[in-house]
Formats: structure tokens, sequence, C-alpha cells
């Protein structure tokens, strides 16, 4: 009997690496909170239960498991939930990270705390209980401040501040966006960021897809930080992409991570790489199904699944030989109610574009996006080189029209 997979996740952009799962002859289970989940069309069976709530997906795991068939790894995908992950893995004894390096990864504090003891760079921080605190470290650093959730997932709740007469909203919305209502402050550090896939294999890691975060819309749509897509491969030079790949591999360390996955924020800043954050995960924002694997030619699912099921992983499987150009960007139509869309069909058939996805429907209110969630859609392309992979990303987007009124 082949061995059974379990996968926390089976949204729209779990789709791609389902399908990719599936083919690898794994019985797959997926699990999500929504009955219709179109990633369960790749799956052979499937769980209801919600992937974030360790009281839901815990126990439906583990009666799957004793009356329905027997699970032999556990991981997730394109969701954020490694802490449910780990807890699974330990009440059936599958392969994976533990429960206390999961927990880490879901708490920004202890895990930046771990990055100082290890001699990271990372940007200075705090937690802050109130805004009088807020408004001490402020004081004392006179620097523009990031302030977020400290448990919170991708976006939500984070916010960019130079005005200290916005700290009081900033803080009690990044409060209202944690399960725990923690917030932290740390500096702003202005200079190129990265996003990072490093799979880490019998304690050695292997960071295989590298991209370049893209922040044009920074002043757009201030306080709220939104990132419109990446660029691959990275304009960094050769020294900073090898400092990038010490970095995280020091952060696997710091975190005590001998076999997984880790998904990184890093930032170059007066020439040195600092670690902003990683997620003991897969990327989600469609970076592990289709920027990867086509910048680079690999999967780096397949490993990380091999992984959870405790079955080897080669060499060649976690080794780049080249790098294609690729585009991704984001769809941020203006705000108000769709009462059209075109061109969606058309961009798909253009030369170079690789994948198209459009979510809203007409009739759908747009707002202004408040954190990665706010857009409607995604474009990916490549090419030979950056400026034909470029070209086929601006005639994607002056193709698709989304009025709004």
């Amino acid at each position: 009997m082949s061995k059974t997979l379990l996968i926390l996740g089976a949204s729209r952009q779990a789709e791609e690496g389902l399908r990719h799962l599936k083919g690898c002859g794994w019985f797959l289970v997926g699990c999500d909170i929504d009955e219709q989940a179109p990633g369960f069309k790749w799956c052979d069976d499937h769980i209801i239960a919600s992937v974030y709530h360790e009281d839901q997906a815990v126990p439906a795991a583990l009666e799957y498991h004793k009356n329905v068939r027997p699970l032999d790894g556990v991981m997730c995908l394109a969701v954020d939930c490694p802490h449910v992950v780990a807890r699974i893995a330990r009440e059936l004894d599958l392969p994976g990270i533990s429960v206390e390096t999961a927990d880490l990864a879901v708490d920004k504090i202890a895990m930046k705390d771990r990055f100082k003891a290890a001699g990271m760079a990372t940007p200075v921080y705090r937690e802050v209980d109130s805004l009088a605190e807020l408004m001490r470290f402020y004081e004392e650093r006179q620097k523009p401040l990031v302030i977020k959730p400290c448990d919170s997932r991708g976006s939500k709740g984070v916010s960019l501040n130079k005005d200290p007469a916005d700290f009081g909203w900033a803080f009690d919305h990044a409060k209202a966006s944690s399960p725990t209502g923690r917030v932290e402050a740390e500096e702003f550090l202005s200079g190129p960021q990265l996003s990072t896939e490093t799979i880490v294999y019998e304690g050695t890691a292997y960071t295989i897809g590298i991209s370049d975060r893209n922040y044009e819309f920074l002043e757009t749509y201030a306080p709220y930080i939104i990132e419109n897509g990446g660029d691959l491969p990275s304009f960094w030079s050769e020294g900073e992409i090898a400092q990038a790949k010490k970095v995280m591999g020091q952060a696997a360390r710091a975190l005590g991570v001998e076999n997984g996955v880790l998904k990184g924020d890093l930032l170059l800043h007066g020439g040195t790489v600092y670690v902003v954050e990683v997620a003991l995960r897969l990327s989600g924002g469609y970076f592990c199904t289709h920027e990867v694997p086509l910048n680079t030619g690999r999967s780096t699912i397949i490993p990380v699944a091999k992984i959870a099921l405790g079955e080897p992983v080669s060499l060649g499987e976690l080794e780049v030989t080249g790098l294609r150009p690729v585009y991704q960007r984001y769809i941020f139509p203006k705000p108000g109610r769709i009462v059209d869309m075109s061109g969606i069909d058309v961009a798909r058939d253009l030369p170079g574009v690789d994948f198209v996805d459009v979510w809203a429907e007409v009739g759908d209110e747009v707002i202004s996006p408040v954190n990665a969630g706010g857009s409607v859609g995604v474009i990916i392309t490549s090419g030979a080189t950056k400026e034909l992979a470029w070209q086929s990303m601006d005639a994607a987007q002056k193709a698709i029209e989304i009025q709004t009124v």
C-alpha cells in the first residue's frame, strides 16, 4: 500500500502543489475548513477541519489515522501552521520538527530572541504591552517603526509608521490581529529584501528559492506594507547571495531544524544581511508552487513531502544549476465595485505568460489593500532573459482590465 500523506491546506494556492504531489504515487489526504476547497480534486481523500486551530485539526487527524487509514506523514501547503503540523506529527510519532521548534516559528519575539542569542543580525525589536512602552521604544531609537502582531500570519496587522501621532492606531491595529493580543515593534531598516525558500536535510541548509521582493506600492498604500510579487533571479551580488544562504543556515540551527523547510524574509542594509523573520513552512503566494519551479527547474514541495514521510532526498533534488528569469505581480484594481473584467484569457495566451489567476468576480467590492490579501489576481511570466520575461508581464498587465465604480 502506498504511503499516506496528510496535507494541511487545499486552497487555490495549494492546487498546483497538490497536483505535483499527486504524481508521486502517494495517497493524499487534504485537510481544509472549506468543504469545497479546490485542492481536494487532487486528493484521494479529505478531512474538513480548520488547519489553524489545533483543537480541530489534531483530533480530526488522529481520528482519521485510527479509523480510516494510517497516516505516514504530515505537512502544510500554502498555509502557515507549522505548530499544528508538529503536534500531529508528535501525537502519531511521524517525522517532523519538534513542537518547541514549531512554536518558535509562530512567536516572533521568541524567534528573534533565538536569532539574537546566535549572534545573527536582526532589526532591533521589542515586545510592547502598551502605547506608553511603544513611545519609549521610539524615543530610544528615533527611527520609523514596523508595528506588528507577535503571532499572526503574513502581513495581517502590520504597518510602517514614521509619525508618533500614528502609534496609537498602529498599536491597536496590530493587537487586534494577534490571537494573544501581543504587539511587537521593530526598527525599519531601508534596503532591498529577499524572499527565500530553504530545505534543511540532515542538518545542511539548501536555499533553492531566492526572489527580490517588490515594494513599489510602499508609499501608495502606506502605512500598510503591501508587497507586489517578486523578481527572480535576484539582482543581489554573488557575495550577498552567499551571505543570505549562510544566514538561512544559521536560522535553521538557531531554531533547531535538522530536517524541514524555512521560508525566509531577509534584508540587505549597510552591506549586512539581516533576518527579519522566518516561517517553518513552504512559501505561499504561488512562490513554491510556480515561481521556484519555473526559476530553478526544481520542486521544493516534493523534497519537503519526502522529509515528512521519512523518505530519502537526493542531492540532485536540492542543487540548482540554472536560473530562468521569472516575474510575479499581483492585480490591484481601483477600490470600488467591479462592473466589468476583460482580457484575462487574452493574457493567459500571451507568449511567456505561465500563469494568470483572478479570484474576483463582477459585483465584488474591492477595497484599498491593508495586507497581502488585498489583491484580486496574480500574473507570473518567464523568459530566456529578464527583458523578455518583463515584456510578457507588461503585455499581460495591459491586457487585463478590471473596471470599478
